[in-house]
Parts: C-alpha cells; structure tokens; sequence
C-alpha cells in the first residue's frame, strides 16, 4: 500500500494564495455592494413616503434632500427651455422638456417636465411652450442628467436649445438666469407633464450576492485543487486518481 505526503509546490502555492486572496476580496466587495445597495433602497423608500415639503429657493444638500417630494409656488417661464437630447422612452428617441420655474420670490429652478418624442426629422424640434400663469407644482428632487464621456466638453448638441446635459453655469450665463444643482421632475398628473419616465431605484441585490457567490466558489475551487495536487506519492509523483490505477 502506498503512502502519501502532503507536498506542494512553492509555485502552485504562491499562484493559489494569490488567487483565494483575489477572489475571497471579489466576494467580500461584491456582499458589501449588496449591503450598500440594499440600505440606498430603503432610503429612497423612506424619502418617497415622505409628505411633500415646500420649496421656496433654500440652498439645499443633494445628498439629503434627493428623492424627496416637494411643491413649489410660482410660474413656468418657456422663454429659455431646453431640450434633453437622445432620450430614449420605450424604444423610441425623443427628448426631456426642461422648464425654468420662477418662484414666488424671484429664484429659479429648473423642472423636467418629461419626455416628448423627436420629430420625422431632427430640424423638427417638438413645441413646448406653456401658459406662465401662477401655480403650485409637485414633483421629486432630482440630480441632473450625468455628463456624458464623450461629448462632456460640449453640453449643447448644436445651435438649437438641445442640450445633452445641463450645464448649470453656462445656462446661467446664456439665460441671466441663475439655478440651483437639482432638477425638479414634475408629478405626472400634473397637466403641463409630458409622458414621464419612472426612475426607480433597482437594488439588484440578489445579482450581487449572485456574483459574491460566485467568486467564493472560484476561492473554494482554487483552494482544493492545490491540496489535490499537492498529494504526492513517497516516490514524488501526484496521487493518482481511481481511473488512473485500473
């Protein structure tokens, strides 16, 4: 009967130990993501079943405040509205109103109030114009459509008002009007809202953890093919498998 040592190489050891090391710290981040996104979740959940608060031109913190309902006094201004460009709502192309509001006081803030399809053909521009007449609108605190990798150093897709994000600072230059580093997205019910595209927040939990497991079973597999190999027979050579002695 032969015997067995346990021998590894210091090859094969430094490969596998870097890696488990590798894949153990994959599946920790990717349960850390889990948690972390699981925890946003119920915040935006917590803010959204908040009752809404009035805005009336304070300086606000994003990172508090988004997500938040919210109402507002004042009157939408068509003047200077801009147009989202390539937007895309259940497969079709189109573009995001985005409206100045004046508020009671004087201030501003800008509010989308939705998607509207593009026309036959891109010098089509859709009409947008609205009645400034006083009201309250409702809607959710928003961040501002990311800027783009490509294109980011040109916010305007051409001479046209069509903007492929909202650069506050030269909006405030091209309009003398000057806007808070939040939109506005208008409740849908409201009747100057065009169709408005649900931005719920998807966790994805179960992907994560999906991926966790994922990279645990590779450390596992790692693992327990280096004590496999690492087996060798008093003569030096790797135990053989079953197959291999029949």
């Amino acid at each position: 009967m032969q015997k067995y040592k346990f021998s590894p190489g210091i090859f094969g050891t430094v490969i596998t130990l870097i890696g488990v090391t590798l894949f153990c710290s994959l599946a920790l981040w990717q349960f850390g993501r889990a948690t972390e996104k699981e925890e946003l979740q119920e915040m935006i959940e917590q803010r959204l079943a908040q009752p809404a608060f009035s805005y009336k031109g304070d300086i606000l913190d994003l990172n508090e405040m988004k997500y938040r309902l919210v109402s507002a006094k004042g009157h939408f201004e068509s003047t200077h509205q801009l147009l989202l460009d390539n937007i895309v709502f259940e497969g079709k192309p189109g573009y995001e109103a985005i409206t100045p509001f004046r508020l009671e006081n004087g201030s501003y803030v800008l509010v989308n109030r939705g998607w509207v399809p593009q026309g036959a053909y891109r010098d089509q521009l859709p009409d947008i114009d609205l009645q400034a007449r006083p009201r309250t609108i409702t809607g959710r605190i928003e961040q501002h459509k990311s800027r783009p990798v490509v294109g980011g150093d040109t916010p305007r897709t051409d001479a046209s008002n069509r903007w492929r994000y909202v650069d506050t600072e030269l909006f405030a230059e091209e309009s003398g009007i000057s806007t808070p580093g939040f939109i506005i997205r208008l409740d849908s019910q409201d009747p100057d809202a065009y169709r408005q595209q649900e931005s719920r927040f998807d966790a994805k939990v179960g992907m994560h953890i999906g991926y966790a497991v994922q990279w645990a079973a590779f450390a596992l597999f790692a693992l327990g093919t280096w004590i496999g190999v690492s087996f060798r027979t008093r003569n030096g050579k790797p135990e053989k498998t079953r197959n291999e002695l029949t």
